[in-house]
Order: C-alpha cells, then sequence, then structure tokens
C-alpha cells in the first residue's frame, strides 16, 4: 500500500488537477477490537524486546559470579529435563559486612564453616521439588579418610566443596550435580532486593546471640540484619505471651540447630514465594538478584545463566507449597566436650531415598548409581563409565581404600539398596564378575575393584537378564562384609518386594524378605510458627 501512494503523490505534482476538484479521501476508523489487538501486539513486542534486553544483561552480570571447580566429585545431570540433586550451603563468612556490624561480633573475617546444608532435588519431568536438611553436627566418616566427625568439618578442614560433596556420596549414597553457597553478605542481599520477606510470629521471639529482636506479632516483613539473624538463630527465645510485654519470661526453644533448620526451610519458602510475587520472571527482578550476589554467592562452574533461566521457565507452574520438605532423622550423641547429632537410620532411609533416585518411575538410572573405584584404577575408566551415565569416581588425595576383593575376578560390592544397581554395572563389564554384599554401602553407592586384567568393559552392553540375581546373606550382627560367588553366565529373573527391596537369599536358598521403610517425614522441630495455617496465608 505504501509504495502505490508514494506514485500517487508524485503523480500529483506534475499532473494534478485544481485542488477544488480533488475528492477529499474519507479516512478509515478502526473499531475498538482492532485498535486493542494492535495495541496488545504492540506490547507485547516491547516486552519481549524489553526481556530479551534484560536477560542479556542477566547473562552478563551471572558471568562476574564465583565459579567453583568441583573436578569429578559432582556430576551434571543428562540434560535439562533430567531430575538433578543442587547442594546448597550457607556460610558463616561474614567478609562481606561491615566491620562494626553485629553479626561480625566474635568471628574472624573469611571464616568457612558449612553452617547450613540443604539438597534440593527438582525433577522437571515431573515438576516436583524436594528439600533436605542436613543438621551441620551430624556424625559421619568424613572424607578423605573416612574417619567420623561432624559433617561440616569435612568442609572447613580445607576441603570445601569438594571433600563435602565426596562425604555426602559416601555416608548417604546421594549423587551431587550441582553447587550454590551464599554467604552472610549474599544472604542479606537477596533479602533486600526483595524488600524483605514476610514471616508469621505468633509471640515475640529474639536472640542475644545473632541479635535477633522482633517484638512484633503477626504477619510481619523482616528486614536483611532481622532476617540473617532469624535463619542464624540456634539460641532462640520467645515470650510466655502473645505481645510483648516487659518484664514478662523469655523462654529457650531448646531443640537448638535442629529448630533451627525447621525455621530455616520456612524462611526459604518464604524467600522462594517472595521472590515469584515480586515476579522473579522479571528481568529487572533476575538481575538485581544476581547484582546482590555477585559478591558472595559461588556456584558450580557446570551451572550457567541460560540453564538457570530454563528451569525457571520449566517450573512456571510450580507451586511453592508443593516443595516436599525433610530434616534428616538424628539423636544427641556423645558427652558436654563433644557433641553431636547421630542418624536413626531406620528412618532416614526412606526420605534418602527421594534424593537418591530410587524412587523414580521405570527402571535404575545409571545416573543415580555411584560407583567408587579403588586407588590405582585407570583415569579413563572414570571417563568411560560416566560416558554410560553412571556417577564414577577416583579416591580422593589421602583416601583409605577399603579391604581388598577375596576374589581375583572383577568385582563389585554393593548395599542393600544396590543390588538392581550391581546388576546394571555388571551389563557393562566384560568377562567374568562377582559380586560382594557390603552392609555399610548406602543407597546404589557399588565399589568396582579390578581384577588381574583391569576393568574391561563391553563395547556392547549385555540384557540385563543376563545378569543372575546376587545373593546374599541376610546380615547379622556386625558382620559388614560377605562374599558370594555369582557369575553372569546364568540367567535369572528379579525377584521385587515393595518398592525395590530383593528377596536376600540365606544358605542353600533359604529367603528372607528385608523390609525398606516408606518414605518418613520428622516432625517440624522448633515453636515457630505454631499456627501453620497462618504462617501459610503470610506473605
Amino acid at each position: 500500500m505504501a509504495p502505490s501512494r508514494s506514485r500517487d503523490r508524485r503523480a500529483s505534482k506534475t499532473a494534478a488537477p485544481p485542488r477544488a476538484s480533488v475528492p477529499r479521501r474519507r479516512r478509515l476508523r478502526r473499531t475498538w477490537p482492532q485498535r486493542i489487538v494492535i495495541l496488545f501486539n504492540s506490547v507485547l513486542i516491547i516486552g519481549c524486546l524489553a526481556a530479551a534486553s534484560g536477560f542479556a544483561l542477566l547473562r552478563q552480570k551471572a558471568s562476574e559470579l564465583t565459579v567453583v571447580e568441583l573436578g569429578d566429585v559432582a556430576k551434571p545431570a543428562a540434560g535439562l529435563e533430567a531430575p538433578r540433586n543442587i547442594l546448597l550451603i550457607g556460610t558463616d563468612d561474614a567478609a562481606g559486612l561491615d566491620k562494626k556490624d553485629p553479626a561480625r561480633r566474635g568471628r574472624q573475617s573469611g571464616g568457612q564453616l558449612a553452617d547450613v546444608i540443604m539438597i534440593l532435588r527438582i525433577d522437571p519431568a515431573t515438576n516436583g521439588a524436594s528439600l533436605l536438611s542436613i543438621p551441620r553436627d551430624t556424625w559421619v566418616p568424613v572424607a578423605p579418610r573416612w574417619s567420623n566427625a561432624k559433617i561440616n568439618s569435612s568442609f572447613s578442614a580445607g576441603g570445601g566443596p569438594t571433600s563435602l560433596i565426596a562425604t555426602i556420596k559416601h555416608a548417604f549414597g546421594i549423587s551431587i550435580d550441582n553447587y550454590a553457597q551464599v554467604d552472610f553478605a549474599g544472604f542479606r542481599g537477596v533479602v533486600d532486593v526483595l524488600g524483605g520477606v514476610p514471616v508469621f510470629l505468633d509471640r515475640p521471639v529474639s536472640d542475644p546471640t545473632t541479635g535477633l529482636w522482633l517484638p512484633q506479632t503477626g504477619c510481619i516483613v523482616i528486614d536483611p540484619p532481622q532476617a540473617l539473624a532469624y535463619a542464624r538463630s540456634r539460641h532462640f527465645r520467645y515470650q510466655d505471651s502473645d505481645t510483648y510485654k516487659k518484664g514478662a519470661k523469655w523462654r529457650t526453644d531448646s531443640t537448638g540447630d535442629l529448630g533451627r533448620i525447621s525455621r530455616q526451610q520456612d524462611f526459604l519458602q518464604a524467600v522462594a514465594q517472595r521472590a515469584i510475587s515480586k515476579g522473579i520472571r522479571n528481568p529487572a527482578t533476575a538481575v538485581g538478584l544476581v547484582n546482590a550476589g555477585i559478591e558472595s554467592v559461588q556456584i558450580d562452574e557446570t551451572m550457567n545463566v541460560k540453564q538457570i533461566i530454563d528451569l525457571i521457565q520449566l517450573f512456571r507452574n510450580f507451586s511453592v507449597d508443593e516443595l516436599q520438605r525433610f530434616q534428616l532423622p538424628t539423636t544427641s550423641g556423645g558427652n558436654s566436650r563433644n557433641s553431636y547429632q547421630e542418624v536413626i537410620g531406620e528412618e532416614a532411609e526412606g526420605m534418602l531415598d527421594v534424593f537418591r533416585g530410587v524412587n523414580d518411575e521405570g527402571p535404575v538410572n545409571p545416573a543415580t548409581v555411584l560407583v567408587d573405584l579403588a586407588s590405582g584404577a585407570d583415569p579413563g575408566l572414570v571417563t568411560e563409565l560416566e560416558g554410560r551415565g553412571f556417577d564414577a569416581d577416583l579416591p580422593l588425595e589421602g583416601e583409605r581404600d577399603d579391604a581388598p576383593a577375596t576374589s581375583a575376578a572383577t568385582t563389585i560390592r554393593f548395599g542393600l539398596r544396590g543390588v538392581e544397581s550391581a546388576r546394571l554395572l555388571a551389563t557393562q563389564l566384560s568377562g567374568e564378575v562377582r559380586f560382594e554384599y557390603q552392609k555399610d554401602l548406602p543407597g546404589r553407592r557399588l565399589r568396582l575393584l579390578a581384577g588381574p586384567d583391569g576393568v574391561p568393559l563391553e563395547t556392547t552392553p549385555k540384557a540385563l537378564n543376563e545378569i543372575p540375581m546376587p545373593t546374599f546373606p541376610k546380615p547379622r550382627g556386625n558382620s559388614t562384609t560377605t562374599t558370594t560367588t555369582t557369575t553372569t553366565t546364568a540367567s535369572t529373573s528379579t525377584t521385587v518386594v515393595g518398592d525395590g527391596a530383593p528377596t536376600s537369599t540365606i544358605g542353600d536358598g533359604e529367603s528372607s524378605t528385608t523390609t525398606i521403610p516408606d518414605v518418613t517425614t520428622t516432625t517440624a522441630l522448633g515453636i515457630v510458627p505454631l499456627d501453620a495455617t497462618a504462617a501459610a496465608r503470610c506473605g
């Protein structure tokens, strides 16, 4: 249309009739529906351009985040839609705060204790998310020597994230895909960008140790300094009355660190809800969050902004209320000089299976199978196994090896949850393969010991039904390792009990079903919030 009007105008300059004789063209009026469509399209185009420029700035800003090199200890998820475990660490490093800040009272700059240890599991295929908190004083074998200590010591004793991840894999059989770490300043920065975070209090609370002082009750929005004091509080106090009264008696929450974990999970959920309500999918908000974390947040080398943005898009319909929250069940142990938390194994197994991938539908996914290699193993074997989907690891420097294999053949050691995983790994191996049951191997964690010819791999994996069912005695007493001889030449079927527990074979074939507990949750400890319904409406 535009070119023809131009030609008309040029023609009118050369041979136009008198102006009075030119009929006036009637201007066409657009209907209101047409105007609305044009307006909508214009806004949509402008919005897309703004979002594109905003996310370009976000990528630029995110490139300034500190990157942690994890090496082979973490194995990134196979694809964007695959389930992944993200290790979230909150350190007590106060280096980014002002020297006169109350949060720095009594601590040195640059301290690196793992104050908060959480694992976030997300599964885009099911639009599900689960959060597991591990008390920092949990008593477990710690990398690389595997002597018992508090789990946060694996982080603070110079090993950092690599040692902590290895400890989690060793103790709980949970594979880690990604890593994120935040310190005091980063935590405050995120809360500041969000304009504070709402919490529900049905009574005044305080903690002289962290500087927490919240005399208000009901749904209140707390600022960055008080948010940090609230999340860090281990000596949490509350007043008897539902409103602050001078001289009223203060009572201390006796659950200490375990109660703090409950409040931290509540707070993290409130932060997520606040971020959504503030428009986390808006580039301006996302850039603000990245700006807040540039100096105080660290991520692993495999995580990038495109992944984060794509994950946000995949979870755009996820409701924060649907987050499954777990706290590792523990009981007090030790003495007054060295107190710690011992894991209650019977209660823990069900919830740990959620993060091991044991509860995922379908056959065993190699990505959920952890394969530990012995000292002296060929590093190329790690590459080969990971190329086939497994999470394989060489020993850490200074790591103490398990007892040697009792057979000259290639040997796979497995625990109660690892029967099917052992069979799956055996499909990749050529030659004779023997199985050894080792009671203390958690989840789908396996030990692969080389035979005299190393660990030869099949060019084309065997069919799973070619691998016999490993037989093993029912665990008795303190015995941790029992050897059985099972070759890969026979064919057998697998008996499955409940959610995947195999039927073990005792002696000459007597069967015994080993019961595996269902997924369990522990009652939230701590006294806040007491009114869960009111707290859910807060924000």
